[in-house]
């Protein structure tokens, strides 16, 4: 029997925090499962991770350039190379979540979903209809989603749209705004 692999995915737009909300949580020594960790980063952002600042070692980068490189045995390789026990995904904003869980190797069984979205930017991507069914997507399947650099919906009509926004998506979300 295959070990099952668990997979806690990043899922947001370019720039929303999701890599600096990963990098704080690899420098949080409580995240330190004892296991080889993958990072898979599908997405090349602002900020690079400095592993140096990791709270623990065995954690294997490995980037994702295009989504043809999403499939099942690509994953398994990349499993197999970096003897990982857990994956850690910084999903790429303008892919389908959807297509992720399609290539994704059977013992691989996401964890949690989390999503970040940037304060400044949320409501015009909500405005826009081919961006904002991109939102929904990544909302729909999210345990929590952060809104980072909050003070820009630091109202009672933005956080109201952004609650409804969010419920359209998912009834199970959680919302949270740094």
């Amino acid at each position: 029997m295959t070990k099952e692999i668990p997979v806690y995915l990043f899922v947001g737009f370019l720039e929303s925090g999701k890599t600096k909300f990963i990098q704080e949580t690899f420098e949080d020594p409580n995240f330190d499962s004892g296991d080889k960790t993958l990072l898979l980063v599908c997405e090349e952002g602002e900020i690079e991770y400095d592993p140096s600042k990791f709270a623990f070692g065995g954690v294997h980068v490995a980037q994702i350039e295009d989504k043809s490189e999403l499939t099942a045995e690509n994953l398994t390789a990349l499993e197999k190379k970096s003897g990982c026990g857990r994956v850690i995904i910084e999903y790429n904003g303008m892919w389908l979540v959807q297509e992720l869980y399609d290539a994704m190797p059977d013992n691989w069984l996401v964890y949690q979903c989390l999503a970040t979205a940037d304060g400044t930017t949320i409501k015009t991507y909500a405005g826009d209809s081919a961006m904002r069914s991109l939102l929904l997507d990544k909302i729909a399947r999210s345990e929590l989603i952060v809104f980072n650099r909050a003070e820009a919906v630091n109202n009672d009509a933005a956080r109201q749209e952004l609650h409804k926004l969010v419920r359209q998506a998912s009834r199970k979300c959680d919302i949270a705004y740094e």
